[in-house]
């Protein structure tokens, strides 16, 4: 039965990260998937067939989806998708963060959901879900993580000392990543065989390679595209998240065991314990930044400490538990 993971575009949600990963698992157990999402979305390299549409509208989707031989529908946070797999009357599974608010108002959302065959809440909250609004099959979900493996089953990613960090994050206005830099341009002075990458893509792309030239930092920092993460996140030592958002990505960097510096939020509190699996620094606090950088840097007894902890994380939050409910 072939079936299509289509992926909705939402700053708040890295559903493409997600969808990504559900596919080549569902690849993997030998089913037949393709990856949607709207054209100029996708990565050039996903290892999957991929189907995509100019606009995301019902009626163009239900078009492609039959067009494609499609059989069966997952939609993470694309309600336009649900509506398409409705009208060419597919089954259809629906996924979504826990209190997520869709950048465009859906009236029928709650129309939408009562037809899902299934409805993934990721979210670890405690009350019980609204099914007048998530419909009577609708399930709360840990969110999965996302594993890397590195250089042998018990090795930490940091034990090959290579001597790099790398920052992930949406490049947007408020990220963290200027306060990084700032902190860095001391940094980069007292430990010059160290090197930073900075992973990930927004507008603010432009002033932050502004900022590398005016520190003088290019040759200790580069750019690099979201694809490139597992090969990045598997020669990394310390992996940086200096934005307040989600905190999707510092789990997946904590189930590749590596230690974690984070900027202080709710959402990655339920994941860093300080002095145990990584370290929490005030949001835009430049000599926060430098204390906890350069504390890691000089000692990698303490990275390795770290990062044993934290790979600890992959057991809390399996992706194979997830991939789980989409089996036939």
């Amino acid at each position: 039965m072939k079936q299509v993971v289509f992926v909705g575009n939402h700053k708040e949600f890295d559903a493409l990260r997600l969808g990504l990963r559900v596919a080549r698992a569902l690849q993997a157990g030998n089913r037949e998937v393709v990856l949607g999402s709207i054209k100029g979305k996708l990565p050039a390299h996903v290892g999957v067939e991929t189907l995509t549409v100019a606009v995301a509208s019902a009626k163009n989707l239900a078009a492609a989806f039959k067009k494609a031989g499609v059989k069966r529908v997952i939609s993470l946070a694309s309600l336009p998708a649900c509506e398409a797999a409705a009208l060419a009357k597919l089954p259809y599974i629906y996924v979504e963060p826990e209190n997520f608010k869709e950048e465009k108002t859906v009236k029928n959302k709650k129309a939408i959901l009562q037809k899902a065959k299934k409805v993934l809440v990721i979210g670890d909250g405690t009350k019980a879900l609204n099914k007048k609004m998530y419909g009577a099959n609708a399930l709360r979900v840990k969110n999965p993580a996302i594993w890397v493996e590195h250089f042998s089953g018990v090795r930490p990613a940091c034990f090959k000392k290579q001597n790099n960090l790398v920052a992930q994050g949406k490049l947007l206005k408020g990220s963290g990543m200027d306060s990084l830099l700032a902190a860095w341009a001391v940094l980069a002075q007292l430990h010059p065989t160290w090197h930073l990458t900075i992973l990930g893509e927004g507008p603010q792309k432009t002033a932050l390679k502004k900022l590398v030239t005016k520190y003088h930092l290019q040759d200790s920092v580069e750019f690099s595209a979201e694809e490139d993460a597992a090969n990045l996140l598997a020669h990394a030592d310390i992996y940086l998240h200096p934005a307040v958002d989600s905190a999707e990505q510092v789990l997946d960097a904590l189930a590749s065991k590596l230690p974690v510096i984070a900027a202080d939020s709710l959402a990655v509190r339920e994941l860093i314990v300080p002095a145990d699996n990584g370290y929490l620094v005030a949001a835009g606090d430049t000599k926060a930044w430098q204390q906890a950088l350069d504390e890691l840097m000089v000692s990698w007894p303490l990275r390795v400490g770290l990062a044993l902890q934290a790979v600890k994380m992959r057991d809390r939050f399996p992706l194979e538990v997830f991939v789980s409910f989409f089996e036939d």
